[in-house]
């Protein structure tokens, strides 16, 4: 006669292991979700680099100078010239049927201006709902004047100018290739991944309370709450350690985009944030006892953590409330090691606090869980006795009452079709309720030590977009900070630089920017193009 297993973990997690292989809604939502999504996501960033974006043209001047201009848009990677009309209005047409993201207007006498020294202006209207885009068409369109100018310059040996000008000159340091892939895919998979884990470890336990036999599971486990949970959480947790593992191949084999930073250190966060998650959907179902009620909260809870983790809307744009909600999320400290690891290649170390913060999470969520489920354990009874069916209703409206009456008489039901939209309409929003990203902080190192220098700096510092929070002796000690996200940007004032303007130079001021955070990036750079203009007066 065979002898019965021995209880403890492994018996209990083959009784998991066996459980999901014969679950149809467990294989489709561990494998079938994510494999989707995956597809789904890397053919939408096919393109990952934004390139030829739609422009109108309205040239009233056609000179040289325009012609050369409209030449060098023409020639801009990012961008490409889709109508060429003689007003305004048409322009700003195309730009609101979804024809052109962005138009360019010429005025009149802008060459006749440009040589008088009279500094003309070329105006662009952009369509800022899609604020990445609008970036790149702002980039690209600056590329494109900048370029004709020098060139118009050159073949007319135009006198200098009294006074010289300011030219910013922006040096991504990370993701100098406005990879959009590098910048939300990296980060949109993770978050696929976590809601799948909060939901898989979420429908496995809830599944014990009709389904399956929660007191079998806790006799498998010996009666030992750590044993039944660790047991029970394992198979998924193989599972998604190896998803998340295969991230960054899909990452470096389809987009080509490397990982700069420490393995170990990457592995072992991913590993702390699946068991975050795995601890925090089975607190959930622990909490509620009721699998809809239960899912529901999970999906509530974490469906929205990509608006919370700073990665589409800046952490420093975001009310207190988000902040700190966005900090019990263990997604939000993964993105943080993930960006500065794979994305900058921090040193060790400089990841260390947003580490620290995942591991105590996943240490909280777990001590929770176990709590719980100890609690759950001492009182588990057995199943009530089913109502006596409810007499058979004799009309139409009977029967809808009767209906509604029963669903919302039962928690799944009741929170998923009432409370949970009401309280996601008020959630959801929280995050970008602050709209405009204002006073992003930034590096200065001032090498001139001039009127002029600290004219450029009080402008910068004076800016509404930008804010002069570190000033550091060397261009080293700046990239620093830049690589610890102490600054977003750093903007160096190379020495004569008032000396170079006063004989009529234009001296390039170079900004070494951070190119991570796109709508961060474009922000920083138009904010401080608009302060080097202002600083001459």
């Amino acid at each position: 006669m065979t002898a019965a297993p021995k209880p403890g973990f492994w018996l209990v997690a083959k009784r998991e292991w066996r459980w999901l292989a014969h679950d149809p809604v467990a294989l489709i939502l561990i494998f079938g979700v994510p494999l989707f999504a995956f597809v789904i996501l890397s053919l939408a960033f096919s393109h990952p680099v934004i390139r030829g974006l739609g422009v109108v043209v309205v040239d009233e001047d056609r000179s040289e100078v325009s012609r050369a201009f409209v030449e060098q848009v023409a020639a801009s990677p990012n961008l490409s010239i889709v109508e060429r009309t003689g007003d305004i209005a048409s322009a700003a047409r195309a730009i609101r049927s979804g024809d052109a993201i962005a138009a360019v207007y010429i005025p009149a006498n802008f060459e006749r201006d440009l040589k008088a020294e009279r500094r003309p202006q070329i105006v662009a209207f952009y369509n800022q709902q899609f604020l990445t885009a609008a970036g790149v068409a702002t980039t690209g369109l600056t590329d494109s004047l900048s370029a004709a100018t020098r060139s118009v310059a050159e073949r007319g040996a135009p006198k200098a100018a009294r006074i010289g000008s300011l030219v910013p000159e922006t040096i991504a340091l990370v993701n100098p290739g406005r990879n959009y892939a590098q910048f939300l895919l990296r980060a949109l998979l993770p978050v696929v991944v976590h809601i799948i884990v909060v939901l898989a470890a979420g429908y496995s336990v809830g599944s014990e309370f009709r389904q399956r036999s929660m007191r079998e599971w806790l006799e498998c486990a010996g009666g030992n709450p750590i044993v039944a949970l660790a047991g029970k959480l394992a198979p998924l947790f193989a599972i998604f350690v190896l998803m998340m593992l295969s991230v960054p191949l899909i990452l470096e084999g389809l987009f080509d985009i490397s990982f700069k930073g420490d393995v170990p250190m990457i592995v072992a966060a991913a590993s702390l944030m699946i068991i975050g998650y795995l601890a925090l959907g089975a607190l959930l179902q622990l909490l509620v006892l009721d699998l809809p009620t239960g899912l529901g909260l999970s999906g509530l809870m974490v469906s929205p953590a990509f608006g919370f983790a700073g990665v589409g809307f800046p952490i420093l744009a975001m009310n207190a409330f988000s902040i700190a909600w966005g900090a019990i999320l263990p997604l939000r400290w993964y993105m943080a090691v993930l960006l500065g690891q794979a994305a900058r290649g921090l040193p060790v170390e400089d990841s260390a606090g947003p580490f620290a913060a995942l591991a105590a999470l996943a240490v909280l969520y777990g001590l929770l869980a176990f709590l719980r489920l100890r609690s759950v354990a001492a009182k588990i009874e057995l199943p009530p006795q089913p109502a006596p069916p409810a007499a058979a209703p004799r009309s139409i409206g009977e029967a809808f009452t009767a209906e509604w009456r029963r669903v919302l008489g039962m928690r799944g039901p009741f929170f998923i079709l009432v409370i949970a939209p009401l309280i996601y309409g008020v959630f959801y929003p929280q995050p970008y309720l602050g709209q405009i990203l204002r006073k992003i902080p930034i590096a200065v190192v001032d090498n001139d030590q001039s009127d002029l220098s600290q004219s450029i700096v009080q402008t910068l510092d004076a800016s509404g977009a930008v804010s002069v929070t570190r000033r550091a002796n060397t261009l080293a000690e700046a990239h620093a900070m830049l690589d610890r996200g102490e600054a977003f940007a750093v903007v160096g004032i190379p020495p004569g630089t008032e000396r170079d303007v006063l004989k009529g130079t234009a001296v390039h001021i170079p900004i070494y920017a951070d190119a991570t955070y796109l709508f961060i990036f474009r922000t920083t750079n138009s904010g401080m193009a608009a302060a080097n203009r202002y600083a001459l007066g």
